[in-house]
């Protein structure tokens, strides 16, 4: 499946959509077993479309004759309760998607006779299910899309479940891929010490009005959008580069659902699109703050080691007393062996003595 532009009808190539394809692609394919990719990215650059490439790619390179084997399982993570994902819930459409007898068909309205499981539905039984599933089928790759709503909620210890709930997604013998927003890394789904250290992560991008090359490859995304619309000058979408960049974030699927609504408006108006227009149909403030932030806060969070001086013991000194200025407390002063602490009551242990 290819990105289809809601304006042109059809297929826009741009380097970051390419790269992932160059890059992340391959890299699903051929990685060794053990390990989890992610894709994360902001939202609407295009993470699903590689997802959905992804996944017959991998079909393809991963087939098995054995009688029963599911080597590829594809599953896009939705919310369930409150903007949020249950540990159920995904244990449940993991083993729909093995065709696991314990929850194989959950029924039709239209169906006189529905399944019922032979077995309890807790989450401890759909944990050991689905590992044997795993197993049972062969599996190699297990493939989420939304992986980021996996972190949508601020309680710890349910955080903790759903991690426990795909724990077995991520073996010896298989891999996790999971493509979502940048909240995977800043809001800990990869925190869990299953997943630390066997994460490999693969950043989407948006394009930056403060790169120049970034410019100039959003001047030819945009030449190509004025072929197919209507705009007065002709020139518009050029001239306003960086206000389309800046309201968009440099992303392309925002850009792309910006033009189309101003589209839709211009031909209801039955005027051609001018400055006007695309002002009128630009993002709200509100909303384009909110992807800069969740942008930057990803990057924070994927920031290499290597970019951080390396921690001498006079560095991490040095730390230790500025982070106890900052909170008022003085650094702890290392003592001899039975030296008296300067807290110490004094007259508590006179009494005490006394008492003897």
């Amino acid at each position: 499946m290819n990105r289809v532009s809601r304006v042109t009808g059809g297929i826009i190539k741009h380097p970051l959509l390419e790269r992932a394809r160059d890059e992340f692609v391959p890299l699903c394919r051929d990685a060794t077993d053990g390990i989890a990719l992610a894709l994360l990215g902001p939202t609407q650059c295009g993470k699903s479309v590689i997802f959905n490439e992804v996944v017959p790619i991998l079909r393809a390179s991963f087939k098995d004759e054995r009688p029963g084997s599911i080597p590829i399982v594809g599953l896009q993570v939705e919310t369930v309760s409150e903007g949020r994902t249950k540990p159920k819930w995904i244990g449940i459409e993991l083993l729909k998607e093995l065709n696991h007898p314990i929850y194989k068909h959950i029924g039709a309205l239209d169906e006189n006779d529905h399944y019922f499981p032979s077995k309890g539905r807790d989450e401890s039984t759909l944990r050991i299910a689905l590992k044997e599933a795993f197993q049972n089928r062969f599996t190699r790759r297990i493939c989420l899309d939304e992986a980021h709503l996996l972190t949508r909620t601020r309680d710890p210890e349910l955080r903790a479940a759903i991690l426990e709930s795909i724990k077995s997604t991520c073996a010896i013998e298989r891999s996790l891929i999971a493509c979502g927003g940048y909240e995977m890394a800043y809001k800990g789904l990869f925190d869990s010490s299953h997943f630390c250290g066997r994460v490999i992560h693969f950043d989407f991008g948006n394009y930056s009005k403060d790169d120049p090359a970034d410019v100039e490859t959003w001047a030819r995304i945009l030449k190509t959008y004025s072929v197919k619309l209507d705009l007065k000058p002709k020139t518009l979408l050029v001239d306003e580069t960086v206000s389309l960049l800046y309201w968009n974030n440099g992303t392309f699927g925002l850009l792309d659902k910006h033009l189309w609504k101003c589209s839709m408006l211009a031909k209801a108006r039955h005027q051609p699109i001018d400055a006007a227009t695309l002002r009128e149909c630009a993002p709200p403030e509100k909303e384009r703050r909110s992807i800069a932030l969740d942008i930057r806060k990803g990057r924070e969070a994927l920031r290499s080691s290597s970019e951080f001086p390396i921690a001498t013991p006079e560095r991490r000194a040095s730390e230790d007393q500025t982070a106890a200025q900052s909170t008022g407390d003085s650094p702890k002063q290392k003592r001899t062996p039975f030296e008296r602490s300067p807290r110490r009551n004094a007259a508590m242990e006179i009494a005490l003595h006394d008492d003897d």
